[in-house]
């Protein structure tokens, strides 16, 4: 019998079919037996019988790619093993999405089954029904994947970008910022801090490294024109670390805080494990930070009060105690 030239194509491709058959339909709890594969093959017109499948198993194996053979008694049983990312790994990837607020809800969803079909079928079924969907106050900006590739385009090519930045009035509207001004930017990186996204380069408009929320970014235009070189004295860990939360913008200065002990995990958790600090006394400590004195520092403060002081420098001191008085008088 003359095969159709559509079955002599399948057969060359037989091969890749059982890869991908492998790959997306079997893992350490699911196997397939060599007869239930040569079947598949035979009805799906790559048409072959259990000793070429031995053959085509073999012929994977050597080529790198981890198809586990099993015997029980007179059967062969093959799964698909080692996988770029685990269970746990693509788990913990799901989460992070599912957490990050700059990503859409519709971009949420597209995204966690894209990671979950990194692995076979069933494993994919439960880490969809496993991974907990709360309701996370989730950006809008359906385009943000649009303007993360510009930005990554534009920090590769050493170009400058220009957008326009928004806000949100007392309707809930969007509004751009500053009567829709056009920042023109050298990216130089992007940060992922408090669950935001942030890019931070030389704003020219500025004539300094500023930072940008890029779910409030408009779709940026990549410029023909170079970027300006990093400044000399620009550290990127050390930047990072002077901003409390990335946005609002005030004097740098080190920051004498003497915190109640239970704090030490939360000082932690904001600043890492470098800071100075020493004991205060049998209850307290002494840290001395590094930090963007911006309203949005001052706010994390107030979060403490009570079991927190600011203790210098002067310009500090003042600084607390001008937002307290303005505190109080909010509420006569």
């Amino acid at each position: 019998m003359t095969r159709l030239p559509t079955e002599r194509v399948k057969s060359k491709d037989r091969l890749l079919f059982i890869l991908q058959h492998l790959i997306h339909n079997t893992d350490d709890e699911h196997r397939i037996s060599q007869q239930e594969l040569a079947d598949l093959c035979a009805e799906t017109g790559h048409g072959t019988d259990r000793h070429v499948i031995s053959r085509d198993i073999d012929v994977l194996c050597e080529y790198g790619f981890d198809v586990i053979r099993t015997r029980e008694g007179r059967k062969n049983y093959y799964h698909y093993g080692c996988r770029e990312l685990d269970i746990a790994e693509l788990r913990t990837l799901m989460d992070a999405v599912e957490s990050s607020v700059f990503i859409s809800p519709r971009k949420t969803e597209c995204l966690m089954q894209k990671i979950a079909g990194l692995s076979s079928c069933h494993e994919a079924e439960k880490l969809c029904t496993s991974v907990y969907t709360g309701k996370v106050a989730k950006s809008e900006n359906h385009q943000i994947f649009l303007t993360i590739d510009v930005i990554n385009q534009a920090i590769n090519e050493k170009k400058k970008i220009s957008f326009q930045h928004y806000t949100f009035d007392g309707n809930r509207n969007r509004v751009m910022r500053h009567g829709g001004e056009v920042y023109t930017v050298s990216p130089y990186m992007t940060i992922w801090k408090d669950d935001r996204y942030y890019l931070v380069g030389w704003a020219d408009n500025r004539e300094a490294v500023r930072t940008f929320r890029i779910d409030r970014m408009a779709i940026p235009k990549l410029l023909d024109a170079g970027a300006v070189p990093r400044p000399e004295d620009f550290d990127p860990q050390y930047y990072y670390g002077t901003l409390t939360k990335m946005y609002g913008t005030g004097p740098e200065m080190d920051v004498i805080l003497r915190c109640d002990d239970s704090l030490m995990s939360n000082m932690i958790d904001r600043f890492g494990e470098d800071f100075s600090f020493q004991r205060s006394d049998q209850n307290h400590f002494r840290a001395t930070v590094h930090v963007n004195a911006s309203d949005t520092f001052w706010g994390w403060v107030f979060e403490y009060v009570g079991r927190m002081r600011v203790e210098g420098p002067e310009e500090a001191r003042q600084m607390y105690r001008e937002r307290l008085m303005r505190a109080l008088e909010d509420c006569e």
